[in-house]
């Protein structure tokens, strides 16, 4: 979202109302139909978890190159593959939404199996409980990484603004409703999981079982995982029961913003 903000479109800081009241109203969601029973919380957790979201926010305003930032300089340079190849703006956008959405599948994947990547993304995983928060819940060093790495995959593929901008927004959306512990009727999830990520097909990912963790790496749609044998099933009933995180359930370090922002320098085993 800081990326489209820093875009200047008025239209950002309208979206950036909506996702506001997005947040509030899966908040409330949460609390009517959980998705499962969330533990009891070790002490700190939620303050963690959104002041990791502060410190991201807060790096992606100080970044002097985003996704959205490189696509302009790429469009204006005449720069990348899609405007070498001199694609129409239609073809344009499509290819732009299919591309983005496999780079970022493929970059998720990537830091799930390079250890000095994970080091970062497991800070991520080792929160204990899922719901709204996790969303926020990541390490700076992935921020700056991640960023980076988007940042010169936008500006070599040469991507359509327009298409970047609308598939940040749905993504960052998106990124809100698979980590909010919500339960969808079963019959709703089973169909919308054939195209977009629900939040059970997500939660799994964040199983502390090392089959599940490494599946369903998809961060709007799930065709990706379909595609490369990587979608693991489940229902509500089998999240019903779900351990989350990487630790002990009881993890207190978890919850410790500084332990958690020290965790790289720890080793890298999976475990």
């Amino acid at each position: 979202m800081i990326d489209l903000l820093k875009s200047g479109d008025g239209a950002a800081w309208l979206l950036f109302g909506g996702f506001w009241l997005l947040l509030l109203a899966l908040a409330a969601a949460e609390t009517l139909r959980p998705l499962h029973a969330a533990p009891v919380e070790a002490k700190g957790r939620l303050l963690t978890n959104f002041a990791m979201g502060v410190i991201a926010a807060a790096l992606y305003t100080l970044l002097p190159l985003t996704s959205v930032a490189a696509a302009h300089w790429a469009d204006a340079e005449n720069f990348g593959l899609l405007h070498a190849v001199r694609a129409p703006a239609p073809a344009s956008a499509a290819t732009t939404l299919l591309a983005w959405s496999l780079a970022n599948y493929g970059l998720h994947r990537t830091f799930h199996h390079l250890p000095w990547l994970w080091r970062l993304h497991r800070i991520h995983h080792a929160d204990t409980a899922v719901d709204l928060s996790t969303g926020f819940r990541n390490h700076p060093g992935e921020v700056l990484a991640s960023a980076l790495a988007r940042a010169g995959l936008a500006a070599a593929l040469g991507l359509s603004v327009p298409a970047l901008i609308a598939y940040e927004a749905a993504a960052f959306a998106a990124a809100m409703w698979s980590h909010a512990n919500l339960r969808l009727p079963d019959p709703a999830d089973r169909i919308l999981r054939w195209l977009l990520v629900t939040p059970a097909m997500h939660h799994v990912h964040h199983s502390a079982a090392r089959c599940e963790t490494d599946s369903n790496y998809g961060e709007l749609l799930s065709v990706w995982d379909r595609f490369f044998g990587t979608y693991r099933p489940s229902d509500s009933d089998s999240l019903a029961t779900v351990r989350f995180g990487l630790g002990a359930s009881d993890d207190e370090g978890a919850a410790s913003l500084r332990r958690q922002l020290l965790s790289p320098l720890a080793p890298a085993e999976r475990g």
